[in-house]
């Protein structure tokens, strides 16, 4: 008769009682050394931490080379030394290879996702990926912008730009603690989502609130802080030139967000003027439209991109004439079933196009993002490239600047 076999778990319990056994002995000793200011001068401040080697090889390939292999010298010592992270990061990043349990402030994540990308624990870098985009909002994105800069996470700094861009007036309240450098890489591309009015009133708060809410020390950065605010001030000023002399009379006009580039456009049009040939141009591939089949009814509907699209393999392509965008986001508003294939280009001048996004084969669910290949700055011209039987409409996400803007 066959043995009955029972099989109960409970890893819970597990990775509680190892995380209460993490600092308690080890065979391995991580050192971790930072500088300290002091009076004068900067001292060493070492910490230890002694740990088991087995969990640092299982989470860790570069830990297992270190440890494993005869010609390492950690291997010889049983001892490795950390001097390009904080012990307060090194404690948290140990503490979720004994538990599993990731724990610290948003700010703090970022030197632990440093931490994980260096030591190449995949699994802690997609829990830090995922804590940064359920935690970024605009209160803690110049925070989240500076660290990320400083431990060089080059998605989340873009992501933290973004938010600042995009809710500008909450993001900007008091003036960021940046430096110059990164200061100048939020304003000077003109993307804020706010008026230049508005961005006048925030650099004079921060100017008018004595050290300008930065803990600094006397004088430092100050000469080139002032220098960010003077260009950006000229800047404001040429534009309004460029728009009194467009409009023959001073004129504000905004930098918007829009969660639907074309139907933003088409909704702020003037009512009863033209769109098509007046704010965007449409250009229809060869493959799948013959003359007969075109009227200018169907080129503003495709102008505007407000219904869904019906093709078969082919193109489509629309050319932005007084306006550019930083694009954030792609998406389609039904699901794209497997056997049709998508690639959406962008462009600043219509000639170089850039691979945007890539639906594969796969199935997309509707309205969820499609992974983005940035483009370097500003484009232009957008463009559909379909390989099946196309039923859906493309929704693009970005920031809109007007050309004289």
């Amino acid at each position: 008769m066959a043995m009955s076999m029972a099989l109960e778990t409970d890893t819970a319990c597990v990775a509680n009682i190892l995380k209460e056994c993490f600092g308690h002995a080890g065979d391995f000793t991580v050192v971790v050394e930072e500088q300290v200011e002091g009076e004068g001068a900067s001292d060493v401040k070492q910490t230890e931490f002694q740990v088991w080697s087995p969990l640092l090889t299982r989470w860790s390939p570069v830990f297992d080379r270190m440890i494993q292999s005869e010609g390492f010298m950690e291997r010889q010592q049983a001892r490795m030394v950390i001097n390009d992270f904080s012990g307060k990061a090194v404690e948290a990043f140990l503490r979720f290879l004994y538990s599993g349990v990731l724990q610290g402030s948003l700010v703090e994540l970022v030197e632990v996702s440093a931490l994980a990308d260096k030591y190449q624990v995949t699994r802690l870098q997609e829990l830090c990926s995922r804590a940064f985009e359920k935690g970024l909002g605009p209160e803690n994105a110049c925070q989240l912008f500076a660290a990320a800069a400083r431990f060089q996470l080059p998605d989340l700094r873009r992501s933290a730009k973004e938010m600042i861009w995009i809710k500008a007036k909450e993001a900007l309240k008091s003036c960021p603690n940046l430096s110059p450098d990164l200061l100048e890489e939020i304003l000077e591309p003109g993307l804020l989502c706010i008026s230049n009015s508005e961005l006048e009133v925030l650099m004079n708060g921060w100017r008018d609130s004595g050290d300008s809410g930065r803990k600094r020390k006397a004088g430092e950065d100050l000469t080139l802080l002032q220098a960010v605010f003077q260009r950006q001030k000229q800047r404001i000023a040429e534009e309004r030139g460029y728009l009194i002399a467009y409009h023959g009379q001073p004129y504000e006009n905004d930098t918007i967000y829009s969660e639907d580039i074309f139907r933003s456009l088409w909704t702020m049009r003037r009512p009863g003027a033209p769109f098509l040939g007046r704010e965007v141009n449409v250009v229809l591939g060869r493959e799948r439209y013959h003359m007969n089949d075109v009227s200018l009814a169907l080129l503003e509907s495709l102008a505007a991109n407000i219904k869904p699209v019906r093709m078969s393999t082919g193109s489509l392509s629309w050319m932005l004439l007084h306006r550019s965008v930083y694009l954030t986001g792609v998406s389609f508003d039904m699901d794209l079933p497997e056997e049709v294939r998508c690639q959406v280009y962008c462009s600043e001048d219509g000639s170089s196009w850039h691979l945007a996004a890539d639906s594969g084969d796969a199935k997309i669910e509707a309205e969820k993002p499609l992974r983005l290949h940035q483009s370097s700055g500003l484009v232009k011209w957008f463009k559909l490239e379909v390989e099946g039987i196309f039923f859906n409409r493309l929704r693009f996400r970005g920031i809109i600047k007007d050309d004289l803007h």
